[in-house]
């Protein structure tokens, strides 16, 4: 087996755990800050965000290329005994940079491509077709700044490993067994990918007309009623003090504390709707399609 070839199946092994660490990410991230709610938050259905994936290998192609590239400069390597220093900035640079043109790339192929937004940027100040926008492209070069100084020489060990688990040395035979797992793992993903391209452009008519789906959300709406009758009975059974109390509380105006208002009047277009991105999706937790949102 020829080195790039081996160099590639490497490559492949970083973009699938930076697909599916990235989908934890972004899972999390959907839940506790922008849309509220555990949503699925990649194109795909099953757990992987290649835009992590393609991010992850283009950082740690770009940080081993500047090394083996430009020997006569010095870069950050704490293996090496090499502190971080001023000609740092250009890999960062370029790894910010690459990371935003991967947004924008994916961005366009599926807002323009599949009629979907996975992300929405439209409130922010400054964004570009609510694909980029300041904040986030400044987040970006923060994830470069920490990759490249935190993160890279674990993943650079990680990825040493890998190499040596899947292919040996020394006259040891390669991992068959790891490699047909790193197979299997992509068959899947591709059988995914094929199958949410197919399907994506039906899956809203196809919620519609089912009567599986119609009869969920009956249920729904059954649930919601009967959680509601629960509190107005718990509710009815306090004393009148505490009701009094609940209610005076409940009526109270609420917002943003004064920290949160002006971080939004800094950067979103409107600080009374302080997210898009939670009416991108549906019942179902799936990303809806433009005409939906509009």
């Amino acid at each position: 087996m020829s080195i790039i070839m081996k160099t590639f199946l490497l490559l492949l092994f970083l973009f699938l755990v930076g697909c599916m660490l990235g989908y934890g990410l972004e899972a999390l991230f959907r839940r506790f800050v922008s849309a509220k709610k555990w949503v699925n938050p990649g194109f795909m259905k099953g757990p992987w965000l290649p835009l992590y994936g393609f991010g992850l290998v283009t950082m740690y192609v770009l940080c081993n290329a500047f090394v083996s590239m430009l020997p006569g400069l010095s870069f950050y390597s704490p293996l090496e005994g090499r502190g971080p220093c001023v000609q740092d900035l250009l890999p960062l640079v370029i790894m910010g940079l690459s990371l935003n043109l991967l947004e924008l790339l994916a961005g366009l192929l599926f807002v323009k491509g599949f009629k979907v937004r996975l992300w929405d940027y439209s409130n922010m100040k400054g964004n570009f077709l609510g694909i980029l926008c300041p904040v986030f492209s400044l987040i970006w070069f923060a994830i470069a700044i920490v990759y490249y100084y935190l993160a890279h020489p674990f993943v650079s060990a990680l990825a040493n490993d890998a190499y040596a688990f899947m292919f040996g040395g020394d006259g040891v035979a390669a991992n068959f067994g790891f490699l047909f797992a790193l197979g299997v793992a992509y068959g899947i993903f591709l059988v995914d990918l094929v199958h949410s391209i197919g399907l994506f452009s039906k899956v809203v008519a196809l919620a519609k007309s089912s009567p599986l789906a119609a009869r969920y959300e009956e249920m729904r709406v059954e649930l919601r009623k009967k959680k509601a009758e629960a509190g107005e009975k718990f509710f009815s059974a306090l004393p009148e003090k505490w009701q009094e109390e609940i209610k005076r509380r409940e009526e109270a105006p609420r917002g943003p504390s004064p920290l949160k208002q002006k971080i939004n009047e800094a950067i979103l277009i409107d600080p009374s709707k302080a997210s898009s991105t939670k009416d991108n999706y549906g019942p179902d937790g799936r990303p809806k399609k433009e005409e939906e949102n509009s």
